[in-house]
């Protein structure tokens, strides 16, 4: 009986030790919890507090729950600014090289309501979860140093696009977030945005309520800005509490980093969706 004992207390204990380092795996950046889909290694938060995602590669995912903000009322706004930088490599070969054109973004970012669905609350979920049936929003498909006003060349070369979530609740392609353009009905071209490779600048995400109907999506980075103008109102999102980037593409990037707080600097008397300053914003 007391080997038995022993070897139940054994288990418990693995599992336990297992639950542990699963549940620590999340990194906690601007008091949020962010969640890598494939390798929670390399999403980290180094030494100034900045949230560092190491040596991207398709298919990785990084999703994270955000402060619910309201946009049912005319004038609401949900905002997400981090300040931006990514670290790479200029190959001078299309398919690999952030500075010239080739693929269909070389980031994918995604404002959501979560439409009652839930949330991701671990590392290793994948890109692809049945969980995201049903989230409602936006997806932008960005080019961070392609130069402002390059225009694609074919399909498989766009500088730039956003897209409304109109097939959320599709069996087969609503469980892609933003990998895929399956659950994406209505968009519009974008064009490049001129970042230098490790340079910083705000990344400013902007959607607000404009009238019963209509929605406007704003991209701005390295001031730049692009606006998609969604005036159906069918499929809107009410809110936005989830973000998700995705890297879809073998370009040679070999870090991306957030730095600065939004959500955590707003005082709690701040109504969500309310635009306020960030601190410590100071790349280091």
């Amino acid at each position: 009986m007391k080997k038995k004992d022993g070897a139940s207390i054994v288990f418990w204990v693995v599992c336990f030790g297992l639950w542990v380092s699963s549940a620590v795996a999340a990194v906690r950046f601007d008091g949020l919890t962010w969640y890598h889909s494939e390798e929670p290694n390399r999403l980290i938060l180094n030494k100034d507090y900045q949230l560092v995602w190491v040596k991207p590669k398709a298919p990785d995912q990084v999703t994270v729950r955000l402060p619910a903000m309201d946009l049912s009322d005319i004038g609401d706004v949900a905002e997400v600014i981090y300040m931006f930088k990514t670290e790479g490599v200029k190959t001078g070969v299309p398919s690999t090289d952030p500075t010239l054109l080739s693929g269909t973004g070389d980031l994918r970012i995604g404002l959501f309501d979560s439409n009652g669905r839930g949330h991701i609350n671990r590392d290793r979920t994948g890109y692809r979860n049945k969980i995201w049936c049903g989230y409602l929003g936006y997806c932008a498909r960005i080019c961070p140093h392609l130069p402002a006003g390059i225009k694609r060349k074919h399909s498989d070369a766009i500088p730039g696009k956003v897209m409304k979530r109109t097939r959320a609740f599709k069996e087969g392609v609503c469980e892609s977030l933003v990998q895929k353009a399956g659950p994406y009905g209505r968009s519009r071209d974008l064009s490049g945005f001129g970042l230098p490779l490790g340079v910083y600048s705000p990344l400013i995400l902007r959607l607000e309520r404009t009238s019963r109907e209509t929605l406007v999506l704003s991209i701005t980075l390295n001031d730049v800005t692009y606006e998609y103008v969604d005036d159906d109102s069918r499929l809107q999102p009410k809110k936005i509490d989830a973000m998700a980037i995705y890297f879809p593409n073998p370009k040679a990037y070999s870090s991306i980093t957030l730095a600065g707080c939004y959500f955590s600097c707003k005082p709690n008397t701040v109504k969500a969706g309310a635009k306020a300053k960030i601190k410590d914003q100071k790349a280091k």
